[in-house]
Order: C-alpha cells, then sequence, then structure tokens
C-alpha cells in the first residue's frame, strides 16, 4: 500500500477532488491524510499539469466553501492555497466554457420578453473561476 509521500501528481490531484466530489472536505477521520496530501503538493508543486491543478482549484474552493462562519483553512490547505492557488485558478479560468441549453433559453426568453437589458451568457466568476 503507498503511503500519501509516495503519491504522484494525479494520484494527489485524483483523490482530493474526489474528497471535494463527496464533501468529505473537513471529515476528521481524513484529517492527517489531508495534511500529508497538502505536504506532497508542495513537494510536488512542478509537476502537476494543467488539469491536475485545476482539480486542485476545485479542491481549494471546495475547502473555502466548506468552513463555518469565521472559520479558518486548516493549516496545511492554508499553505497551498497560498503557495499555488494562484495558479490551481487560473488553470482552471484557462479552461474553455460552454454556454449550457439552459442558459440559451434563459436568454431567448429574456429576449423575447422584450426587456431593455444587456445578456452576457457566458459569465466566469472571477474568485472561483467557474462560468
Amino acid at each position: 500500500t503507498a503511503s500519501a509521500g509516495e503519491f504522484k501528481s494525479q494520484n494527489v490531484a485524483n483523490l482530493l477532488w474526489s474528497l471535494a466530489a463527496m464533501d468529505n472536505i473537513f471529515d476528521k477521520d481524513l484529517t492527517v491524510l489531508v495534511d500529508h496530501l497538502a505536504a506532497r503538493i508542495l513537494e510536488l508543486r512542478d509537476q502537476f499539469t494543467e488539469a491536475e491543478k485545476s482539480q486542485l482549484h476545485q479542491w481549494l474552493l471546495s475547502c473555502e466553501l466548506g468552513l463555518a462562519s469565521g472559520a479558518s483553512l486548516p493549516e496545511g490547505v492554508a499553505r497551498v492555497k497560498q503557495t499555488i492557488g494562484v495558479e490551481c485558478l487560473q488553470a482552471f479560468s484557462g479552461q474553455a466554457t460552454h454556454e449550457s441549453q439552459l442558459q440559451r433559453e434563459v436568454a431567448a426568453a429574456v429576449r423575447s420578453a422584450g426587456l431593455e437589458v444587456e445578456i452576457e451568457e457566458e459569465y466566469r466568476d472571477a474568485r472561483s473561476g467557474y462560468s
């Protein structure tokens, strides 16, 4: 069985992304693992691909959104964010966006209603990188 210190960049990115997707960011049973993975991110900093950095951005964002009001990020997560958070956001934001069918339908409905508003059909949030 591999320890977190042996994980390659893709292993780290995939595991942390999956924890974010499962909403297990602050599970007490996973604290030690997340701390080790955060340290491993800093060790592998120059080895992450753009896709892996994008996954790490989603993990970092999930960590921020999962905080209780007034709480701080765990130390390891905060170090990762401070060290490569901007790179991860840039990788995520650099991905092509595609408007959804729902976006097109809403824009068409607003236009057909004759409302005098400017519609920005594809907007990317600067903080989260999501469109």
